[in-house]
């Protein structure tokens, strides 16, 4: 996507892109505290350094009307998916070698009162990906959608993490 491209990306809209990654940020940091794993934690932080990619790619468009295009698609799509699959790596890793128990941590996500959480924060998901892939990236409404949606399963998920 190329700046001239882009109608109506604000500051506004870049710092609405910051409230998910924050938010993740609250949930490792959450999880760090019951999971000690470096690898996990690894890949949490280059999640995060994708999302503050993506959110400053954002801040220089709307301030600087510069497309710094290495900020958003490269880094973005290399750190987050990155991210998850060591974070994935080391849960299946841990639950392997007995140091997680995978059935206790679906048993507290699914119980009550986590999964009242757990569960608008997953279709939360669903729904912003389903919206990602059927409309159009460029324009500034369809962010909008996209980064409310993000940060509502978010804060649905740290929400989850916090009562459990």
């Amino acid at each position: 996507m190329k700046s001239n491209e882009v109608q109506g990306f604000t500051l506004g809209l870049a710092l609405a892109d910051a409230i998910p990654v924050v938010l993740f940020a609250l949930i490792l940091s959450c999880i760090m505290t019951r999971f000690h794993n470096n690898v996990f934690l690894s890949g949490g932080i280059l999640t995060i350094v994708g999302g503050t990619c993506k959110v400053l790619w954002k801040i220089l468009l709307a301030c600087r009307k510069k497309d710094y295009h290495f900020l958003n698609r490269p880094l973005f799509i290399v750190l987050m998916p990155s991210g998850f699959l060591l974070m994935l790596l080391a849960l299946v890793i841990a639950c392997l070698e007995g140091e997680a128990n995978l059935l206790g941590v679906l048993r507290a996500c699914l119980g009550f009162p986590s999964v009242l959480f757990f569960i608008p924060g997953i279709l939360g998901l669903v729904a912003m990906t389903i919206y990602v892939k059927c409309h159009d990236k460029s324009d500034a409404k369809n962010n909008w959608i996209e980064q409310l949606t993000n940060s509502f399963a978010q804060l649905m998920f740290l929400l989850g993490i916090l009562v459990m």
